[in-house]
């Protein structure tokens, strides 16, 4: 599996290890996940607020997801949720289509 993270708002290193040994955790839950590219930029001076953009490569649409926060980690603590979600939502969905597709034939 491929990770791409592009740090556009000049965040520590902590946070970009955090961010890949949560996407390593992910990959072992999600087989069917191909590559994960994550963009981390900022917006705004006082308060500064960060945006993740993150696109999930999987078979078929990828899927893009967007959070906006002013600390760092609920940004990625939401982020991993909805990527979570996702995952799920897409494994479930092929599930079924394939049971589907195995009784109709």
């Amino acid at each position: 599996m491929q990770i791409v993270i592009r740090n556009q708002a000049k965040i520590s290193n902590k946070y970009i290890r955090f961010i890949k040994w949560k996407i390593r955790k992910i990959k072992d839950k999600f087989k069917h996940l191909l590559y994960l590219k994550v963009l981390i930029s900022k917006e705004g001076q006082k308060p500064s607020r960060y945006k993740a953009v993150l696109k999930l490569g999987i078979k078929g649409h990828d899927i893009i997801l967007t959070n906006y926060s002013e600390n760092l980690t609920s940004l990625w603590s939401k982020s991993v949720n909805d990527v979570q979600r996702y995952l799920r939502k897409n494994k479930e969905r092929n599930r079924i289509n394939a049971f589907r597709y195995k009784n109709t034939g």
